[in-house]
């Protein structure tokens, strides 16, 4: 071998392949387990005092009510969406979300100064109308005075009470409008309908206000209620007064919920029914909470295993089978809860004694 072969065998790039191809080796062997120093050899393996320890029960059928879950939220039974009765500009707002507001309270001031003038303008107006009237009506007595005198003629006379009538009927037209000037004036404060919480604000000072356009949403935290849309097939089955099982989300609530209203029509475009449901008095829950209805659709027969002997390892469900009198661990699959039992969907069969783990301090054992 030549020197300048010697030194291409050894060359930076030869060194970086033979240490890639010696890593590709290490790692078939290792795969293959011929390096693996930490296997367990096969055999049993004893299982742990609190299976031991623990009570033993078994795997059975028995029908269950199947349900199909639809989502919701909880709801303010009162919910006023505020809004102007007058187009002006927002002069101040005067409250926050989440501020406790009580039933009258000056939530927005509108800019009332065009409406104020008008107002002023009506107030003056009334005030010719009443002294015209009232001219009228010194009028009117003098005329009969003289009528009853033969001073003054019939004619005279019916044209003193024309205009007496006639001043009187401008008067009330001008308290109609000062009324009307002022109930507009009044429209400039903008005030909360019921005692609530501000739930949403949607203007600012300098905002323009319009009818029908909401500036405030006031709601009442303290009477709650669940809605949800359900599939008309399954709502058709539902009564007033049922009572529902309800799963709120966050935080993990399970409560049972009273039917109070159900939509009479389905909505044409998702072919779901609104349906309206109370809430316990001592829930604490937020308005807006997501939560889902279960609705049942039918019974079927399920297999079932105490909720409290499976034990969860990351992704896997396992339980502790009771074979020959020793304890073995058996991967298996659950479904649907119900109640203190879970569905085995596939790794038990009905009347396998399974081991329910010791409970310490109140907490199960989770392996």
């Amino acid at each position: 071998m030549s020197e300048r072969t010697a030194i291409s065998l050894w060359s930076p790039r030869s060194l970086a392949t033979l240490a890639a191809v010696a890593s590709l080796i290490g790692i078939l062997l290792y795969l293959s387990g011929t390096l693996d120093f930490h296997k367990v050899k096969p055999g049993s393996v004893p299982a742990p005092a609190w299976v031991i320890e623990g009570t033993v029960s078994k795997v059975e059928q028995r029908p269950v009510v199947e349900t199909v879950s639809w989502p919701g939220a909880v709801s303010s039974r009162l919910v006023g969406h505020v809004a102007a009765k007058v187009i002006a500009r927002v002069e101040d707002v005067g409250v926050q979300l989440g501020d406790p507001v009580e039933r009258g309270q000056v939530l927005v001031r509108l800019d009332d100064r065009e409406i104020r003038a008008r107002a002023d303008q009506a107030r003056a107006a009334l005030a010719a109308a009443e002294a015209e009237a009232q001219h009228a009506h010194i009028e009117l007595r003098r005329i009969r005075a003289l009528f009853e005198r033969e001073a003054a003629t019939k004619q005279e006379r019916d044209a003193a009470e024309a205009r007496a009538r006639a001043a009187e009927a401008a008067r009330g037209r001008a308290r109609q409008a000062l009324a009307e000037a002022e109930s507009v004036l009044a429209d400039t404060q903008v005030l909360a309908p019921f005692s609530g919480v501000v739930a949403a604000r949607f203007v600012d000072p300098g905002d323009l206000a319009t009818p029908g356009r909401p500036l405030v949403i006031v709601h009442d935290p303290s009477a709650l209620r669940f809605e949800a849309h359900v599939a008309e097939g399954a709502g058709a089955r539902l009564r007033v007064a049922d009572k529902l099982t309800i799963r709120i989300h966050n935080p993990p609530l399970q409560l049972d919920g009273q039917i109070e209203e159900i939509a009479p029509r389905a909505e044409p475009s998702t072919r779901t029914i609104l349906i309206k449901l109370s809430l316990p008095q001592e829930a604490k829950l937020l308005p807006g909470a997501y939560g889902t209805l279960e609705v049942p659709v039918g019974t079927r027969i399920a297999t079932l295993v105490p909720a409290g002997a499976v034990v969860r390892r990351g992704q896997l469900e396992m339980v502790y089978v009771r074979e020959n009198s020793r304890a073995v661990l058996r991967l298996v699959r659950t479904g649907k809860q119900y109640g203190d039992w879970l569905e085995v969907l596939s790794g038990l069969e009905p009347g396998t004694e399974v081991y329910l783990p010791l409970r310490r301090n109140g907490e199960q054992h989770e392996g």
